[in-house]
């Protein structure tokens, strides 16, 4: 009997553990009418300057052989529709060889659609050219995110 004992209380403890539930990380994008899936990041900075919260950076971004890093910045705390400048993005495409082209927005929209059970959702759309051929460009469409949302706090002096 005291075998069986030690024998259900560890597998008790082991089956009463739960694993966290798998954090999203969807980013996906239509660039140049091919559809790419990517692992990404979605961070959100709550700006304090002297001690006065001044606004919200949103950050969704991937590190990959096609890389994004999307930044919107919102000092009404309300905002979910970004439209062209009011948001930047960067395409950075990794090249055989160890070269690279980076490409910036010239136009498009960044969308927040929403946030739920800890993940930050929307959309994307832009139009980017290469910073050193702008005759250079990539159509970037029907961009998707559904992240994991990392909040933060950033403090400055005045």
């Amino acid at each position: 009997m005291r075998n069986l004992i030690y024998l259900i209380v560890p597998l008790l403890f082991l089956f009463s553990c739960t694993k966290d539930p798998e954090k999203n990380k969807l980013l996906e994008a239509e660039i140049d009418g091919q559809i790419y899936s990517f692992n990404g990041t979605a961070e959100k900075f709550t700006d304090y300057v002297n001690g006065q919260k001044t606004g919200y950076e949103y950050q969704v971004y991937n590190h990959d052989r096609h890389s994004f890093l999307i930044e919107a910045y919102d000092a009404t705390f309300t905002k979910v529709l970004f439209t062209f400048p009011e948001f930047e993005a960067q395409y950075v495409v990794e090249l055989d060889g160890g070269q690279s082209k980076t490409y910036e927005a010239v136009s498009g929209r960044f969308r927040i659609l929403g946030t739920e059970h800890g993940n930050l959702r929307g959309d994307f759309s832009f139009k980017a050219k290469n910073i050193a051929n702008p005759l250079d460009s990539v159509m970037i469409t029907e961009g998707y995110f559904d992240i994991f949302l990392e909040n933060s706090d950033r403090t400055f002096p005045k």
